[in-house]
């Protein structure tokens, strides 16, 4: 088996380009050849993945989600995909958390080597892919409007610091949703489109299936302070493994339609997205992806968490 090796130099405070040659010499006792690539941008890593399908059995990459969401989603759009390898070394690393993938290179290394597979659904949305999260509304954009540099010095927190904006002048969204045949219209602080356990940080979806064919879909209602005091209070029911249909409307499907106002921003996978309304499909067990083995439980695809 052949692979390459992509990784985001400035990631993890750059700690990735000081242990690229253990990282090499670990993975060549599976692989016959492995190649190193470092990426240029995200645009440069969503190419590069494009161009390496139908060549590699397998591409190991690192970084954050922001990575992870640039190499999926070109091996996304081909027909013939490599096998995934995820070596985290981003600020938060949701995806990470939802695969159980530990973000220690040697023992994320050591996943790679033990070759358990799963397969992962993947979101279409308009014309773009993405792996976990797709948002609008209130704190979405903070993940791709947060500096570099404020990541790198203050870690998880510089998302805390600019999430204060938000709280203070918390955005409200006009949405219809066309799901199974059915519309509704909702007045809303924040929409997620979830593949996902964990979403900046927080697992607040303890119940998600990520190979089920299906989205869960949350759509906050608009209440006390725009609806502020709702999203902390789905985030809090969540933690503990439970949905308040109070301040929430709750949709699980596989592919369906939300009109917003043309000017409304959403989040992919972290970074900026489309605008305006938006058409979701899920693409069934679409990548392949190694993970830690687990112990005394065969994993079954639906089941799958």
């Amino acid at each position: 088996m052949n692979c390459i090796f992509i990784y985001n130099p400035t990631s993890g405070k750059g700690k990735i380009k000081k242990k690229r040659d253990y990282i090499k010499k670990t993975l060549e006792i599976k692989f016959r050849h492995v190649e190193i690539y470092e990426t240029k941008s995200a645009e440069d890593t969503y190419l590069k993945a494009v161009e390496v399908c139908g060549k590699y059995d397998a591409l190991i990459f690192a970084g954050g989600d922001g990575t992870f969401n640039d190499i999926a989603c070109g091996v996304a759009s081909q027909s013939v995909r490599p096998i995934l390898g995820y070596i985290p070394s981003g600020t938060v690393n949701d995806i990470a958390k939802n695969l159980k993938i530990p973000k220690n290179i040697k023992r994320a290394l050591k996943v790679i080597l033990q070759e358990q597979t799963v397969f992962h659904d993947v979101g279409k949305i308009n014309d773009k892919y993405f792996i976990y999260v797709a948002a609008l509304g209130t704190f979405t954009s903070i993940s791709y409007r947060t500096k570099q540099i404020s990541k790198k010095i203050f870690g998880r927190m510089a998302y805390a610091f600019d999430a204060v904006k938000d709280i203070f002048k918390p955005s409200v969204n006009r949405v219809k949703i066309e799901i199974d045949g059915q519309v509704a219209a909702y007045e809303t602080p924040l929409v997620l489109i979830l593949n996902s356990i964990s979403v900046g940080g927080f697992p607040f979806n303890r119940k998600a299936r990520l190979n089920d064919g299906c989205f869960d879909v949350m759509i906050v209602k608009k209440g006390v302070h725009k609806g502020f005091f709702n999203i902390i209070r789905l985030f809090i029911s969540g933690l503990f493994g439970f949905r308040n249909n109070r301040t929430m409307k709750y949709y699980t499907d596989s592919r369906f339609v939300i009109e917003a106002e043309p000017e409304s921003q959403w989040c992919i996978d972290g970074e900026a997205g489309p605008k305006g309304t938006v058409h979701i499909e899920n693409l069934h067990n679409h990548i392949e992806i190694y993970i830690p083995v687990r112990r005394n439980k065969k994993i079954k695809s639906k089941k799958f968490q």
